[in-house]
């Protein structure tokens, strides 16, 4: 007597599972995924030559470092690096592929579109944050190397260790939000860079804004996750921070309620590749 097949949420799992590894496989090792390489490796070459020609006074204050890492992370980093980068991942899983004139193909499966846009989704997540993860962790690794066996020390020490795990959580999160936005442009836009230079324009101005309008930016959950507090400069609007907690669970609220909405917005796309 043979098994039933799988229905409902068991076939469902199963289908996201493989359209995220394809995904990945797609996009990891590929020609798409070369703007954020290049754009993670940026951070990573100025780490590098800022270990090849650091003064022998700053070589001996493994406590400056850290302190300028957490500067280079937030202001760098996370806010056009990891920005842009997520932004060239997400972009093309729906929206580089209606160009490219190959989404139908995806369309034409037996796959539910929810199903499709979830899977798309964990497939990007997966690629941004193998790619970023690989490149913060090189960063860090390269800001501390000129200290020699006191650099060694900080980064095998509990706090280097929970400093990188910090660093690597908030690079995660970010791309599992800002992942989620560009999906939802690449589905509404046909040029989804133009709604995510606004928005990053929001994100910037955010130390400006009133805490009830914090509120309303990622950047916002995201700095209170950071291991180093960073100063917005003299004319940031002081905020509470948000609890760890809270920041995490709203930053995963965020992304799943973006990718619900792309859910909802994938049953209803039409593709006529003519007006594209």
């Amino acid at each position: 007597m043979s098994a039933a097949p799988d229905r409902g949420w068991p076939l469902w799992r199963r289908q996201v599972a493989v359209l995220a590894r394809q995904e990945v496989g797609r996009s990891l090792i590929s020609r798409r995924s070369l703007a954020p390489y290049l754009l993670i490796a940026m951070p990573v070459g100025i780490a590098l030559i800022r270990a090849l020609f650091m003064s022998e006074s700053q070589r001996a204050s493994v406590g400056h470092t850290t302190t300028e890492l957490a500067q280079i992370f937030h202001f760098f980093i996370l806010r056009f690096i990891v920005f842009f980068a997520v932004a060239q991942v997400f972009v093309r899983l729906v929206r580089g592929e209606i160009l490219e004139r190959s989404f139908h193909y995806h369309l034409l499966v037996p796959v539910r579109r929810e199903v499709l846009a979830v899977g798309k989704y964990l497939g990007g997540l997966a690629t941004a944050a193998a790619i970023l993860g690989i490149g913060v962790t090189a960063t860090v690794l390269l800001a501390y190397s000129p200290h020699g066996a006191a650099g060694l020390d900080h980064l095998l020490s509990r706090r280097g260790l929970t400093e990188l795990g910090a660093y690597l959580a908030v690079t995660v999160l970010a791309s599992a939000a800002y992942g989620a936005l560009f999906l939802l442009a690449g589905l509404f836009f046909r040029n989804p860079m133009v709604p995510a230079v606004l928005f990053l324009g929001w994100e910037i101005a955010t130390p400006f804004l009133p805490g009830l309008l914090k509120l309303l930016s990622v950047v916002h959950y995201l700095g209170s996750l950071e291991p180093v507090p960073v100063s917005q400069g003299p004319f940031a609007l002081i905020a509470q921070p948000v609890p760890p907690l809270i920041a995490v669970l709203a930053l995963l609220a965020i992304a799943a309620a973006l990718v619900a909405v792309a859910a909802r917005a994938m049953r209803r796309l039409e593709i006529t590749y003519s007006t594209e």
